[in-house]
Parts: structure tokens; C-alpha cells; sequence
């Protein structure tokens, strides 16, 4: 496939805001892609060159592109950064070099889909002595090939922000409208799309559709017998859709299918979704995803499973008022966990092999040696996936750290031995997805609770399963929340018995209680370089919650408080900017654009609502609480918490 096609589709996708158009553009293209291309077509989309899972990056930091732009165009480096400080976007400096080229490149070759991928890939695998001037050559080769939009989006592509607005939620809907019926009921069809209802629009376009319309839908709506103009149309009643086994395009009759009611629409909507959407939370790859979607559809989705040593998306909490709010959503009787501040941890085993993952799908095996020696000996099965929270505590009191301490190892690369006996760990587990080679991920809580304590042979100060009672008294509760904060704990973990476990889900089954009015994880995606003392750092950071929709980030603060001048201190300036500064995906004077890469935990006296910053909502006093090493990006605090915390606060007041 000609990469031109898949940066024309970048381009619609970038110029529409809505969601659903934007599911549309994405679903009719995969539709069209050959199966040979599809995978690198949904990673490239996706942003990402690798899977979700892997632990490979580019690894190609700003300054490297601005030398890569300025020799493939025969450019100084000084105009590049002239160019990128006018236009504050290096993809749209290399889109505007390549229009105004002077001359036709020699040899330049056909830019393909697989062409981009296989070099992106490539750019990983440079290590060692020339490994930058290597990088430079693959780049400037790239855009050398490039006309116009192609050079924006190989640009963005290679420093990691595509910015077109595509989130999983989309690349999960595009993928199951591409190669299962689509579903449409009375409302969505009477809703306007460009002043036109969109059975209108859908009358307009459609041609030699395969369209399944409930007897139902047709005695109240009757504009759909003129779909029979150009399509095939067939009429079943609702209880003879529900009796439909597959819906996947090749082998099901219909492309499209119209019903009446709401519920019956969004739950046979659920129905197929949900396929898509299963098989992401064991396989981590939507690129995969949608591969064996095109090829075997459900019958291949259902075969996807959790595989021991491949990372699973955790699942995450919701905020609970009280004990006898957690009671109720819950209900009773239920099991509460001390909420330990730490770090959650998935620990993989297979036989003697043990792999650790954070939250953010990260591999860090090798910065926790302990917990690898104590899991082999105190992991009492041939394999399983375990998950459980770290905790450093202090050798001499027996009290458990906060995270700040803890996070250090996390991201120490040397040393590694020493730092794990000035900050020893203990690993509480508290839930299990898979043992012996049997996903149970569905099996209740109460039952995979059983099972974890079943194989475990504690370790004081090293491995134990979490503290826990099972209760359907507030009072009993209420001191056990007592008592874990008296430990130095977050708080308390409230479950539901009978609940599955959801991989990458934020449940209602599942709450955390906590006593402090609520942090939140956000982002940085701009800072300011400083002056005086702070010359050379960045500082003044841009702070941006999630869109829950689109996936974009909205600001919502600057932060500059909590940040020390030394990193022997805690986080610094230094430490910031040495993380930040390879991010930089565009400036003007002192203000620079960053790519959201790092999750910070930020404390704030209160959320005001506010027009200065695109959520809506500004933070108030805000101050770092804590670097989250462990989080991704994709886990930042979406703009529904921002709001119902808002809620809460004027409720209190």
C-alpha cells in the first residue's frame, strides 16, 4: 500500500473532532486494507510501532530530527529551528521543506506502508558507536521519499505524536465496524449529521449494501423501504435478530442492521464490541486485533488468550465516599484490602522463569531481584500471573515508605543490588488472572482470592498476600480502615465477591476509600525554560487530563511547586527536564510543546472552573506529589474525574 493513502486518511483524521466521524474514516479504510498490510496500517494509527506490551522505543529525541530534516531537504539546522519556532510543529517544518524542494531527489524511492514501518522498526534495533548517524540516514531517507503530508506524519511518527486524535476506543470501534454488521437503531438513525438525519445521509451513500432492517423498526420508520432502491434489504423481527450467531462480513448476510429499540440496538452493539474489546485485554495489540479480525473473525478473536509473560492491562478503581457508600455499590457482604502505597506489580511465572510488570506494561525484572528470588520459592504453582502492590519499607521500624522512596529502583539501571538492601521490599498479592496454564480472569473475585491464597507460602517482609477481612458490618469496616491508616497506608480497597476480574477497566465493583480530598494523575505537555537559577531546566509544566472520548489531552494547570533543586532531594528540575527535553515536539521562545509521556500524581487545594485551559477546569495551588514511574500515559485522570471531583467539592461546600 502507497503510505500516501494511509497520510490522506491522517489527514481527514486530524481535521474532524468528532468521534464518530472519526470511526467512520478509520472503519471504511481498514475495510479496504489487504490483509498483508493491515497490521503495520493499525500500529501506525495506533501511533506506535510495536505493540503495546513491548518494551521497544525509537528512541529518537527532537534535536535528532531537526538534523535529519535539515539534510534531507539540504537545509541549515538553523533553518530548521527558524522554521519550527514559526510553525511550533516539526512535522509541518518537514511538510512545508518538502513542498518548496527545489529539485527532484535522485533514486528516491516509492514510500509504502510497510516501507515506513520496517525502517520505524529498524530505528529500534540501532545500538552502540554510529547508532545516531545511522538513525539519520533511515530518517532522512524517509522524508527524501516524502512528498507534502507524508513528511508531516513520518515526522510525527517517529517522535511519537501523530496528533490526529485517535485513542483505543476509536481503533476498537473502527475495528469491529470494518468487519462486523454495523448497528443502527431509531434514535441514532433520526440523530443530524451535517443537517441531515442520519437515515438521510445513510439513503444517500449507501450502494449494494447487504441491510438487515427488525419488522419493528419498519412499522414506525418507513423511510427504510427506500434503502431497497440500491441494496439488498431483508426483514426479520427483533427475536429473530437475537437468534443471529455471527456477525462477522464474510460468512453473515448482512452489512448493516437496522432495529427499533435502544437497549435491543446497544446491546447487540455490546455484543460484538465486546469480542474486539476482549481479545485487546488479552492480546494488547490491536494490530493483531484487527489482522485476525479481517481473517477469521469471531471464531479467531475467541482463540486469543492471556499468555503467561505477555503484560495484561490492570484493572482499576473507582473512588468510593464512605464505608457505607463502597456497601452499597458493592454490596454486602464484601471484602476489604489495606490500600498500600506503592506500586502495582503483575508478577508472571513460568516454571522457574519469572517476569515483573508496572501498571504501564513495563518490564522490570531485572530493577527487582528480591522479588524475583522470593516468587520463585513462594509462588507455589508451574504458572500463573499474580498481581499484588510493592511497598519499600524502613529495615529498622518494620513501617512501610512512601512511594517516593520505592520509586527509585524503578528506575535504576545500575547499582541495582545495593539499592534493593537500602530499600528492601516486601510484594502484597492480592488477586490472580491465570494459574496453570486456565485463564480465570471471569471466575468471582472470592474464588481467584481462594485460589492465590492457595499457592502462596508467605515470606515476612517479602512476599505476603495483602491484608484483608470479608464483612457486612460498617463498624467492622470502619476499624479496619482505622487500622490501615494507623499503619501508614493509603487507606482502604473495597470488592465485590462475585466480580470478574476486567483487564483495563475502571470497575464499580472494585473502590478505593481514602481520606484526603482525591489527587489527581495528569500529564505534562508543555513547560516554560526557566531563567536565574533555573536557567536551563524546564519548569512551569503544562498539566493536561484525558478527553475519555477522543483520547486527546486537555490542559488543566501549570505546576511549579513541589519540584526540588536537587534530585537528591526528590524529583528536580534536573530530573524533569532530562526526561522531558528529548519530548519536545515543538517551541516558541521559551514555551515548548511536549509529547505526554510522564504521569504525575498532583495534589491542589481545589479545581476552579476556568476558560484559560481547554478542559474547562483549572487546579488551584497545584504541587507534585509524586513522579508515577509505573503509569501510562493512557492512565491519566480523564476529564469525567475532573468534573465529578468538582461535583463533589461544591456538594461539600
Amino acid at each position: 500500500m502507497d503510505y500516501k493513502m494511509l497520510s490522506d486518511v491522517f489527514l481527514k483524521l486530524e481535521k474532524t473532532s468528532e468521534r464518530l466521524k472519526k470511526t467512520e474514516i478509520l472503519s471504511e479504510f481498514l475495510e479496504s486494507c489487504d490483509s498483508d498490510d493491515i497490521y503495520a496500517v493499525v500500529l501506525l494509527v495506533s501511533g506506535r510501532v510495536f505493540p503495546q506490551w513491548s518494551q521497544k522505543d525509537i528512541g529518537v529525541a527532537s534535536m535528532l530530527m531537526v538534523k535529519a530534516i535539515a539534510k534531507a531537504y539540504g537545509r541549515s539546522e538553523a533553518d530548521v529551528e527558524k522554521q519550527w519556532q514559526r510553525l511550533g510543529d516539526l512535522g509541518l517544518v518537514a511538510e512545508d521543506f518538502s513542498k518548496t524542494r527545489k529539485q527532484a531527489t535522485l533514486f528516491k524511492k516509492l514510500l509504502t506502508v510497510k516501507l515506513v514501518h520496517e525502517s520505524l522498526k529498524n530505528l529500534v534495533n540501532l545500538e552502540g558507536m554510529k547508532s545516531q548517524d545511522k538513525k539519520l540516514a533511515i530518517i532522512s531517507s524517509l522524508l527524501t521519499s516524502a512528498n507534502d503530508a507524508q513528511a508531516r506524519y513520518v515526522v510525527r511518527a517517529i517522535i511519537g505524536d501523530l496528533r490526529i486524535g485517535v485513542a483505543d476506543g476509536v481503533i476498537r470501534d473502527s475495528i469491529t465496524r470494518a468487519y462486523f454488521s454495523e448497528i443502527f437503531w431509531k434514535d441514532l438513525l433520526k440523530l443530524k449529521i451535517n443537517k441531515k438525519k442520519r437515515i438521510e445521509h445513510m439513503l444517500d451513500v449507501y450502494n449494494n449494501k447487504r441491510i438487515l432492517v427488525s419488522l419493528e423498526l419498519k412499522e414506525y420508520l418507513s423511510d427504510v423501504e427506500k434503502f431497497e432502491e440500491k441494496n439488498t434489504v431483508t426483514y426479520l423481527s427483533e427475536n429473530e435478530i437475537t437468534k443471529i450467531a455471527d456477525f462477522w462480513k464474510k460468512t453473515a448476510k448482512y452489512d448493516v442492521i437496522l432495529v427499533n429499540e435502544t437497549d435491543f440496538g446497544n446491546n447487540l452493539k455490546s455484543k460484538i464490541t465486546g469480542i474486539v474489546e476482549r481479545a485487546n485485554e488479552a492480546a494488547n495489540d490491536f494490530a493483531m486485533i484487527a489482522k485476525i479480525a479481517m481473517e477469521e473473525g469471531v471464531k479467531g478473536l475467541e482463540k486469543i488468550d492471556i499468555t503467561v509473560g505477555r503484560p495484561i492491562k490492570v484493572m482499576l478503581a473507582q473512588k468510593a465516599k464512605g464505608i457505607k457508600d463502597a456497601f452499597d455499590i458493592v454490596g454486602k457482604p464484601a471484602a476489604f484490602e489495606y490500600k498500600y502505597d506503592g506500586f502495582r506489580l503483575q508478577v508472571h511465572k513460568n516454571g522457574n522463569e519469572i517476569n515483573l510488570f508496572t501498571r504501564r506494561l513495563e518490564n522490570v525484572t531485572k530493577q527487582f531481584p528480591d522479588i524475583v528470588d522470593v516468587a520463585k520459592k513462594g509462588i507455589i504453582a508451574n504458572s500463573c500471573i499474580v498481581e499484588g502492590e510493592a511497598v519499600g519499607y524502613d529495615k529498622n521500624t518494620g513501617r512501610y515508605l512512601p512511594f517516593q522512596q520505592i520509586s527509585r529502583r524503578i528506575r535504576r539501571k545500575y547499582d541495582i543490588g545495593e539499592l534493593a538492601k537500602q530499600v528492601p521490599v516486601v510484594l502484597n498479592l492480592f488477586d490472580m488472572l491465570s494459574l496453570n496454564g486456565k485463564t480465570i480472569v471471569d471466575e468471582p473475585f472470592e474464588k481467584r482470592r481462594d485460589n492465590l491464597k492457595k499457592i502462596v507460602k508467605e515470606t515476612p517482609q517479602k512476599l505476603i498476600l495483602a491484608k484483608d477481612i470479608i464483612t457486612d458490618l460498617v463498624d467492622v469496616a470502619e476499624d479496619f480502615y482505622k487500622e490501615s491508616l494507623a499503619k501508614g497506608n493509603e487507606g482502604i480497597m473495597a470488592k465485590s465477591l462475585s466480580a470478574p476480574y476486567k483487564p483495563g477497566s475502571r470497575v464499580g465493583h472494585m473502590l478505593k476509600i481514602k481520606p484526603v480530598l482525591e489527587t489527581l494523575d495528569l500529564t505534562i505537555v508543555g513547560a516554560l525554560w526557566g531563567e536565574g537559577k533555573r536557567a536551563g531546566w524546564l519548569s512551569s509544566y503544562t498539566l493536561a487530563c484525558r478527553d475519555p472520548d477522543t483520547g486527546e489531552f486537555l490542559t488543566i494547570g501549570k505546576l511549579g511547586t513541589g519540584i526540588k533543586e536537587k534530585s537528591e532531594e526528590g524529583t528536580s528540575f534536573a530530573d524533569f527536564t532530562k526526561e522531558l527535553e528529548k519530548h519536545i515536539i515543538s517551541k516558541k521562545g521559551k514555551e515548548v510543546d511536549i509529547s505526554p509521556t510522564i504521569v504525575v500524581e498532583v495534589a491542589y487545594e481545589e479545581i476552579q472552573k476556568s476558560t484559560n485551559y481547554s478542559s474547562g477546569f483549572a487546579l488551584r495551588f497545584p504541587r507534585l506529589v509524586v513522579l508515577r514511574d509505573e503509569k501510562a500515559v493512557e492512565e491519566t485522570d480523564d476529564l469525567n474525574k475532573v468534573s465529578y471531583i468538582f461535583a463533589q467539592q461544591r456538594h461539600n461546600n
